[in-house]
């Protein structure tokens, strides 16, 4: 996947093992092979919000700037000016009805699952099997719904949610990494299409980066600890 228009963008994210919504837009500027600045500010630190500052004018991640004179924030925000500016609108699958539903679940996985966020919330290094309370697999249960019932209805030319990749994969693939981490029990229709996201290149480089991260942090606290 190609993008058609020169480029000057930065995505500012946060840390890659844990800010799942920088995933997002960063994803759709990989698949799409679009030319951009990756600018990390490490998130949870006491100079957290001044890094910011000049980045982000909500002081959190991910945030997009381009061409200097435009500031994006918030993930959905910006993979809709993406899709729109950049790719032409390609972002999105093709056909007003498959756009409307990919838009409903990227602004459902947006807004809800509370308890997933707080509960299970992303980590590239877990590997744990935790039993989710009856309100969390009612959570889980929703997502499994979402995936599985997009993929019978559209996924014919593709092993994507909407057959070829989109935003909507974007907003999926962190709770890939989630159900990974924390072992969910999904259907089979659903535990395909996970690892279909898992499997993807990209995302497989972006839980390597995260682990990375955690090590890199527990060295420093070894040193800390010793020193």
């Amino acid at each position: 996947m190609k993008s058609s228009k020169a480029n000057n963008l930065q995505l500012v994210i946060g840390n890659k093992n844990y800010s799942s919504w920088s995933l997002a837009p960063w994803l759709l500027l990989k698949m799409y092979d679009v030319d951009f600045d990756e600018i990390q500010v490490a998130l949870y630190q006491a100079n957290t919000a001044e890094k910011l500052g000049p980045l982000s004018p909500s002081l959190k991640v991910p945030a997009l700037r381009h061409d200097d004179d435009v500031s994006v924030w918030d993930s959905l925000s910006i993979c809709e000016y993406l899709s729109e500016e950049i790719l032409r609108g390609a972002g999105w699958p093709a056909g007003a009805k498959r756009r409307a539903r990919a838009r409903s679940v990227c602004a459902e996985m947006h807004s809800e699952f509370p308890l997933l966020h707080r509960d299970w919330p992303m980590n590239c290094s877990a590997s744990v099997s935790m039993k989710p309370s009856e309100a969390l697999r009612d959570e889980i249960a929703r997502i499994d719904a979402i995936w599985s019932c997009c993929r019978r209805r559209y996924g014919e030319n593709g092993n994507y949610l909407f057959g070829r990749f989109s935003i909507a994969d974007c907003f999926m693939a962190p709770m890939a990494i989630v159900f990974q981490a924390y072992g969910a029990e999904l259907s089979a229709d659903a535990r395909a299409y996970c690892d279909t996201l898992l499997d993807n290149p990209f995302v497989q480089s972006w839980i390597r980066q995260g682990q990375a991260e955690e090590r890199d942090d527990l060295s420093r606290n070894t040193l800390q600890s010793v020193g």
